[in-house]
């Protein structure tokens, strides 16, 4: 760059030195450091790269400004340094960034620059791997997970884990989630977010996904943390969940071999509406799958559901079970935590279906198995294996029980982990018409399913669905 063509009159690296002094420097230099990055010179583009990641940093009422004037550079044919530097704002200051596109987007709103909206769709799709316009809360920020059993984490093959003591969880409260404050809760989740975008970062090039934008922040769930993220996938916008797997803390070779094996399974079954479905899955950085959102579940709901609903969305679980019964593949972990129920807040929820399939029978042999299935709904086979194998006679008990919670709002036994243990192999199976208004035949279906010995439980889910299929038509009928 010539001297006569720097508007400010002084060379490129007299701004960096004011910037890194942070002594006259301001944002009176934006339109400056705009202009570098227009340069043919390589080091001056740099330069302005740099200066605007530095303005940011020691001034920063200045964000909204370069938010708003990066945003009209970024398309297409933009410069790589001017994509840099708006991804690096967007990630160390996400809060500010999104006020500035939420500004913008209000301004184009009531009449203001024609072209910005086109301006604003350009910048949010900044690079493949967007970081999300609004920050996960603290409140949700949970730490990272050591899925390790550190008693017994070696894999016994020839025969079933038993379940082993471990917290019974209030139905909706995340045991592995806690809140982190202050300066060390902002740093460590800076950090956590930083890790999370290089990972997506890795998959994402790994992908059939053309781009991708991240919707909302972490989260963590028993068996992997998830962000909410908008995909083109074959030119269309899909929004997904991408979820990286928990694994091992030891060799975990072995583990990602039978995560990959079962995900294959879930995969194949996925193209039941009342399973939760995959679009792509793979094993690098680490095991993740891209899945549809699974945002409310029934452990995230308080309360009974009317008979004639909860006999609906089990029929719906039922359909969903005789499918991936007729692959071949057992689910072995249906708890609430594990039942997706799409519905607005308050509504009663039309649809069910079925998440993590399959994904217990691999975690349990690495983790305390209480950990990744609620005790509460776990049958007998789990807690000793005089019970006999896990198979497709375990998805029927846990789909009664589930059926339990849905009439009654509460889980079918209660206690500490010893006490569940007891009742569930020992007492009987628990009566829905104790607690709420339900035909006798509604008892017979849930003691039947939820029977100690496989063998006395109904022969296939098929004859269970077609129970609850009969006595939801009375109901029906009757109103």
């Amino acid at each position: 760059m010539a001297e006569g063509d720097d508007p400010s009159g002084d060379e490129p690296e007299d701004i960096l030195r004011e910037l890194l002094s942070n002594s006259t420097s301001g944002i009176g230099d934006l339109p400056v450091l705009l202009n570098y990055l227009d340069d043919e010179d390589r080091q001056t583009r740099l330069v302005g790269t740099f200066g605007l990641c530095l303005l940011a940093a020691t001034d920063p009422e200045s964000i909204p400004s370069i938010v708003r004037r990066l945003g009209d550079r970024l398309d297409s044919a933009s410069r790589a340094e001017a994509k840099f530097a708006y991804d690096y704002v967007a990630s160390q200051f996400p809060e500010r960034v999104d006020e500035a596109i939420q500004e913008r987007r209000d301004t184009t709103a009531v009449g203001g620059p024609t072209g910005a909206e086109d301006g604003e769709a350009r910048h949010e799709d900044v690079g493949r791997v967007r970081p999300p316009g609004r920050r996960f809360g603290p409140q949700s920020v949970a730490p990272d997970r050591q899925v390790i059993d550190p008693a017994d984490p070696q894999r016994h093959p020839d025969a079933d884990q038993p379940l082993e003591p471990g917290s019974a969880p209030e139905d909706g409260v995340d045991d592995h989630q806690a809140s982190a404050g202050g300066r060390s809760g902002q740093a460590r989740e800076r950090q956590q977010w930083n890790r999370l975008f290089d990972r997506l970062t890795t998959i994402i090039e790994q992908s059939r996904f053309e781009d991708l934008m991240v919707l909302s922040g972490r989260k963590q769930s028993r068996y992997a943390e998830i962000a909410r993220v908008l995909v083109e996938d074959g030119g269309v916008e899909r929004a997904l969940a991408i979820r990286l797997f928990h694994r091992p803390t030891s060799d975990s070779k072995p583990f990602v071999s039978d995560l990959s094996d079962t995900i294959d399974q879930w995969a194949a079954v996925a193209d039941h509406p009342g399973i939760i479905s995959l679009f792509h899955w793979g094993n690098q950085p680490r095991p993740w799958a891209a899945t549809d959102p699974s945002d409310a579940t029934l452990a995230d709901r308080s309360g009974s559901i009317d008979p004639s609903a909860a006999l609906s969305l089990t029929i719906d679980l039922a359909d969903a079970l005789e499918y991936a019964h007729q692959h071949g593949v057992v689910h072995g972990g249906i708890d609430p935590e594990n039942v997706a129920l799409p519905t607005e807040a308050g509504a009663v929820p039309r649809t069910a279906a079925l998440d993590n399939v399959g994904l217990l029978d691999v975690y349990r042999w690495y983790v305390t198995p209480a950990t990744v299935l609620d005790p509460r709904y776990a049958a007998p086979e789990y807690y000793d294996r005089r019970f006999g194998q896990i198979h497709h006679g375990t998805d029927i008990y846990q789909l009664g029980a589930v059926l339990y919670r849905l009439l009654t709002g509460r889980p079918p036994v209660s206690g500490e982990f010893e006490q569940i243990r007891e009742q569930v192999m020992y007492s009987e199976p628990p009566v829905p018409s104790a607690s709420v208004d339900v035909p006798d035949a509604i008892d017979d279906i849930v003691g039947k399913a939820m029977a100690k010995r496989s063998l006395v439980r109904y022969e296939t889910i098929n004859d269970f669905r077609r129970d609850v299929v009969s006595v939801h038509e009375e109901l029906t009928h009757a109103e």
